[in-house]
């Protein structure tokens, strides 16, 4: 989920960055056509949403919520009854019945 937050004046920063880390960042980012200046924004950005959900969440009484990829999702999802083997059992009983 990519959030976006209301363009303002950009201000420039200096950070203090492992040489090595910096490299290997510099090539990822060329690699996929962006810039340095977008992917620390990026994380910004993802910090600030964090902070917000952890409110939201507070407000609400949901406790903690665990962050979700759409690969947990059906993994998080109750165990019930097999879809395929009730469409099974409906076929097989309509062939029953009508024959064929």
């Amino acid at each position: 989920m990519e959030v976006r937050f209301p363009r303002m004046a950009k201000k420039k920063v200096t950070l203090s960055i492992d040489e090595d880390l910096l490299s290997e960042v510099k090539k990822l980012v060329a690699l996929e056509g962006g810039n340095l200046s977008r992917v620390v924004e990026e994380y910004f950005e993802g910090l600030v949403f964090e902070r917000w959900i952890h409110e939201l969440c507070a407000s609400l009484d949901l406790g903690e919520l665990e962050p979700t990829s759409e690969l947990d999702v059906p993994l998080s999802r109750p165990r019930g009854l097999n879809a395929a083997e009730i469409v099974r059992e409906l076929r097989e009983g309509r062939t029953k019945e009508y024959g064929s």
